[in-house]
């Protein structure tokens, strides 16, 4: 009895990781090889996490699967990513088929940096409000545009961006308040005064 050959193929996961980049470096190889990168933020064992029943609260213990650099492959725009996303921000390719991200600088690019600081950087005129929120520092400061910076918020600080924008926002209620509440007692001075003026008062 003649029976057919049996193919063993390997699984999903092993074969993702034997995947190549355009320059035929093996993506394995740059997970190995990741340079790693600062853990953001300032959080950090003792710190200051908030109070319960008037008792503080502080962080004694931080466990984390650590940051690397990635690079852009056509810019060489250098980012920090949590290494846990590694595998699959190297996997996202351009409609051409080219890899977005790499962990290797690439070579004979001119770096073209912006100079728009992210909101939560160190720098910024509010830092002290955002501290006093308990929002994170980031460290970015080579956005090319205001739109850049409101994207790399909305993306990279999400949580963060819709604090900022939820006081700014009320704070936009609060004046327009104020300017009604002006506006209503400018009207009542007005008709008392020309009611005053009809009764001869």
């Amino acid at each position: 009895m003649e029976t057919g050959g049996k193919h063993v193929w390997p699984s999903i996961q092993e074969a993702e990781e034997h995947m190549t980049t355009n320059d035929g470096t093996n993506i394995e190889e740059m997970l190995r090889d990741a340079e790693d990168a600062e853990e953001p933020g300032t959080m950090s064992p003792g710190t200051a996490i908030g109070a319960n029943a008037g008792m503080p609260m502080t962080a004694s213990q931080l466990e984390s699967a650590g940051y690397v650099y990635v690079y852009d492959t056509r810019t060489a725009d250098q980012s920090v990513i949590n290494r846990n996303m590694l595998p699959q921000q190297l996997k996202k390719i351009r409609p051409d088929g080219s890899y977005v991200f790499s962990t290797k600088r690439p070579e004979g690019i001119e770096i073209i940096r912006g100079t728009f600081k992210c909101l939560l950087h160190a720098d910024d005129p509010h830092r002290k409000d955002y501290t006093r929120m308990g929002l994170t520092i980031c460290p970015k400061d080579s956005l090319s545009s205001a739109h850049d910076v409101r994207l790399h918020m909305q993306h990279r600080h999400r949580r963060e961006w819709e604090t900022i924008e939820g006081e700014r926002i009320d704070r936009e209620r609060e004046r327009s308040q104020k300017r009604d509440d002006n506006l209503a007692e400018s009207i009542r001075l007005l008709a008392g005064r020309e009611t005053s003026r009809n009764t001869g008062g």
